[in-house]
């Protein structure tokens, strides 16, 4: 692993440890983001929508926002520990995402949590006659999340995760590139505030911030800029 996701690592397991004299008596509400561990056994689930914003260097004059298909589920495996699941798919490319949780609160108001997520994405255009290309990645994402509920049905959470290529194949006519082995790409800041919104139904709402070399979302546009850029990606879920 890169040594920004071990440092990123470590230092969420310190947090984590530290609020092991915590008890776990705080009641547990609905959110995909905070982090709370669900009960043993227990599933939570989520679907909506992303939009992400190409930064001008690569679209100049031309904005583009593209939005995707968003679903999110967990399973509590025990009091901390939970599994979370993730899939974003368009049109033309698709990404999923399985990852593990520990999380602990430090008290009634703010929980903290620590993971590690693996992700694996593609993308195809084909024309015919015309275009035929396709791409395809693995990446990891170690992260770091704190919770804070100034009330029993509002959640603010925020995330740091650090993103690290792990694999690169795109293929267009004939020109074929590959690349293998572990690359740092950049890092992302996520802010999410989770609540009630009709009949005891919660919705997430946020913003990620992410600073890197490299998005899937964008592998058609081929980006020849050896520099992390700004992709804003804004974010709604309901949570069931």
């Amino acid at each position: 692993m890169n040594r920004s996701g071990i440092y990123l690592l470590l230092g969420g397991l310190l947090l984590a440890f530290a609020a092991e004299a915590q008890t776990d008596s705080v009641e547990r509400r609905p959110g995909i983001y905070f982090p709370q561990a669900p009960k043993p056994g227990q599933w939570r689930r989520s679907m909506g929508v992303t939009f992400t914003v190409a930064p001008p260097e690569l679209t100049e004059e031309l904005r583009i926002s593209i939005p995707a298909a968003d679903f999110n589920i967990q399973r509590g495996l025990g009091r901390h520990l939970y599994l979370v699941g993730r899939v974003q798919s368009q049109l033309v490319q698709s990404s999923g995402t399985i990852g593990i949780r520990y999380a602990l609160p430090l008290s009634k108001r703010f929980f903290v949590s620590v993971g590690d997520d693996m992700n694996g994405w593609y993308g195809f255009l084909k024309i015919k006659n015309v275009f035929d290309s396709y791409a395809v990645g693995l990446q990891n994402y170690p992260n770091v999340s704190i919770g804070f509920r100034p009330a029993s049905d509002l959640q603010y959470t925020l995330k740091a995760e650090a993103i690290l290529d792990l694999y690169y194949r795109s293929a267009a006519g004939g020109l074929d590139v590959e690349q293998r082995g572990s690359s740092r790409n950049g890092y992302a800041f996520t802010f999410v505030l989770e609540q009630p919104y009709y009949h005891k139904r919660h919705v997430s709402v946020g913003i990620r911030a992410a600073y890197t070399r490299f998005n899937w979302q964008f592998w058609a546009l081929y980006s020849t800029f050896d520099k992390r850029l700004f992709y804003p990606e804004l974010l709604f879920n309901f949570i069931h």
